[in-house]
């Protein structure tokens, strides 16, 4: 036997890998959903079960930009694991409208709440300051690596790794609703180890690091750890709050 065959004997096939990526992405996939749920059950998918008030007529539209794109994420990737190709490819156009719907929304809202929090001088206002930063960070890299993966929708593996980091920038959201401490730290520490997971997994399946996960998930994370450090500085809470007021 030679040292060709032993190599082509341990190394997985393509319909094998392209399996397990699928499978990856279908998991990643519902797992943002699953979060995405739970995080704003209490206080939108069952606020009437905890009993609390209803939401504006803006912020129902809201919720309802985010979950849409929450939800075609997830059939997208379901799509493709069920070889429907040509099904998620009709799709797409519904995917740009709602991709564009979430960035405005997802600024608006924040801007508007903080400009709330900011007027009437609540005690918790630094605290929306903070998030206002995490907030415009998250929108712009949802924005700019939904863009990219639209971009590179002719190269599969780059598309399908952009949107997924695009999705990703959404799920800080979710698990600081989910984790309910005093503190950003733990909730971004918990997301930033969910991307690690996703590219060490990847990693192991495509047996190399994609460049997409090399260059770009690192930057994600570094990013909006870097937004967190803007949004406590006393130059972001003075000039954040002048901004909105």
């Amino acid at each position: 036997m030679t040292n060709q065959t032993l190599v082509s004997a341990s190394s997985p096939s393509p319909l094998r890998v392209r399996r397990s990526s699928r499978k990856l992405f279908v998991s990643a996939a519902s797992l943002i959903a699953i979060s995405v749920f739970v995080g704003f059950s209490r206080t939108y998918y069952l606020h009437r079960w905890f009993h609390k008030p209803d939401l504006t007529l803006f912020l129902h539209v809201h919720a309802a930009a985010m979950t849409l794109w929450i939800a075609l994420f997830l059939i997208q990737t379901l799509l493709i694991q069920a070889d429907q190709t040509e099904l998620h490819r009709r799709l797409g156009f519904l995917g740009i409208i709602s991709a564009a719907l979430v960035p405005v929304f997802g600024v608006s809202a924040t801007v508007i709440a903080a400009r709330r929090e900011v007027l009437a001088h609540a005690p918790d206002v630094s605290i929306v300051i903070v998030v206002l930063a995490l907030e415009l960070m998250q929108m712009l890299m949802f924005a700019g690596f939904v863009t990219a993966g639209f971009l590179f929708r002719g190269r599969v593996d780059f598309h399908k790794r952009l949107m997924l980091l695009g999705t990703l920038c959404m799920l800080p959201n979710a698990v600081v609703r989910i984790v309910r401490v005093p503190s950003f730290i733990i909730p971004l520490t918990i997301w930033s180890l969910v991307i690690a997971l996703v590219v060490l997994i990847d990693w192991l399946v495509q047996r190399k690091l994609h460049p997409v996960f090399s260059r770009w998930a690192i930057l994600q994370v570094v990013m909006l750890w870097l937004a967190l450090l803007t949004g406590i500085s006393e130059v972001w809470q003075h000039f954040a709050a002048r901004a909105v007021s």
